[in-house]
């Protein structure tokens, strides 16, 4: 082989490699910024899903208010009917 060709061949087989490693290093990042993401948006999830028990906890206690202040309401009516 003439040295023109050698020095091609390895020019190439250079250029393939550092493709390569310029490639696996690119995938590497994003996945790293992938499991970054899915964290926060975890995260975010959790609060949310957090927050929305603390609401339904709110909701049934709005609904027993609710139903106290219908009775409480009877009891005055029937007590001024008395007076």
């Amino acid at each position: 082989m003439s040295d023109p060709v050698i020095v091609a061949l390895i020019t190439g087989i250079c250029a393939v490699v550092g493709q390569w490693l310029i490639s696996r290093s690119q995938n590497e990042k994003r996945k790293e910024e992938e499991i970054e993401r899915d964290t926060r948006l975890e995260m975010r999830l959790q609060s949310v899903e957090r927050k929305l028990d603390e609401h339904n906890g709110y909701a049934s206690k709005f609904a027993s208010i609710q139903t106290d202040i219908a009775v409480i309401k009877s009891d005055l009516k029937h007590l001024r009917e008395r007076e």
